[in-house]
């Protein structure tokens, strides 16, 4: 189970999920976002900005919300158990397992290696128990949990939202846009780069495409679904970054837990606390670009990384023209830079995309 924090990130005055950059009193227009295989919502869009219009995208986004969340309030106890396959820099390769036990709120367990890294926590009596306190999770494992455990996550009651309808593999799908709540109403068509993007099937409420940002998707495949008190949950999950397959998920088996007391017991070489994992978080970053990209098309390049408690990076790839020089320039800025600790005043490890935009030389 994961602890939702929220936390804001020191980055001069930066504003989350910024539509433009205003320079000198001038809004700088961002180029459309590139064309990905996996990017749904390529024409129109329209705004939810009526009551019925936002009670309709809003309550397919609650279902398919409601159909993932395993830890939700009277869940019947589970016992999940995952593999996955990645590809990636080490540590983030290889095969890996996910092991997850869940009584309630209050008592859970989960285990994962991947890699060279190994964890097991046990959440007793309100605190989390670590065998490997000092271990920061992986980039990829932690999107391979996000992408089993809470893809439809966060309250978007406020947020500006925009529908897309399309179609999948056959089928259609309607697609939520969502944006910060400061976010500009448009009906340009496309996504855009600050929008998170739920593709959903709006007969069965089940999620079929999840895009944090641009440059990373998620897709479930149902084929084989699994079915659990009510809830219908993907057997495969296939996460693909910057055009390339970075992991392929399985969901091995999902049924009633059976265990004892112990098992929810931190072990005597258990230690508290452990490094908590942040949601995702999404911030633009401004930069002056090298002349040496003088002459290259300044498109926004986002960076996903993962920061440890005193805010250096782990972690960090970039979700577009990877191996550019573009691209290359806004990992090396964002690897040279410290983002500071968390203010929520605990050891948190966070999961962030940054939106790097260059300004030209």
């Amino acid at each position: 189970m994961r602890f939702k924090i929220r936390i804001c990130v020191i980055t001069c005055t930066l504003t989350f999920l910024a539509i433009g950059i205003k320079l000198a009193g001038q809004t700088r227009k961002l180029p459309p976002v590139p064309y990905d295989p996996l990017e749904l919502a390529t024409g129109p869009v329209e705004v939810a900005d009526s009551p019925d219009k936002r009670a309709a995208i809003l309550g397919l986004l609650e279902r398919a919300r409601q159909n993932n969340n395993l830890h939700i309030k009277g869940m019947a106890p589970f016992h999940l158990k995952a593999s996955f396959s990645v590809v990636g820099s080490d540590p983030s390769n290889g095969f890996g397992e996910l092991e997850e036990m869940w009584a309630n709120g209050s008592a859970w367990r989960w285990n994962a290696h991947l890699g060279n890294y190994s964890q097991s926590r046990v959440l007793y009596r309100g605190v989390a128990y670590d065998a490997s306190p000092q271990a920061y999770q992986p980039l990829r494992l932690e999107t391979v949990r996000q992408a089993i455990f809470w893809p439809v996550s966060g309250n978007f009651v406020n947020n500006v939202i925009r529908v897309a309808n399309t179609m999948l593999n056959g089928k259609a799908v309607t697609c939520a846009l969502i944006s910060s709540p400061r976010a500009e109403a448009s009906t340009v068509p496309g996504r855009q780069w600050h929008e998170e993007e739920y593709c959903i099937d709006p007969k069965l409420g089940l999620l079929q495409s999840y895009s944090v940002a641009p440059g990373i998707y998620s897709t479930y495949d149902y084929s084989n679904a699994l079915t659990y008190h009510g809830h219908v949950l993907a057997k495969g999950i296939t996460i693909v970054e910057a055009g390339n397959i970075a992991a392929q998920v399985q969901i091995d088996s999902l049924q009633d837990l059976s265990a004892s007391e112990s098992l929810f017991t931190p072990t005597p070489e258990m230690k508290s606390p452990g490094i908590l994992i942040s949601e995702p978080m999404r911030f633009p970053q401004f930069a002056k670009a090298d002349p040496a990209l003088a002459g290259t098309a300044m498109q926004p390049i986002i960076v996903h990384a993962t920061l440890d408690t005193e805010g250096k990076v782990l972690e960090a790839e970039a979700l577009q023209l990877p191996g550019s020089p573009i691209s290359d320039a806004a990992l090396q800025l964002v690897r040279n830079t410290n983002y500071g600790p968390s203010r929520a005043g605990r050891r948190v490890q966070r999961d962030v995309f940054i939106n790097v935009q260059f300004t030209a030389p």
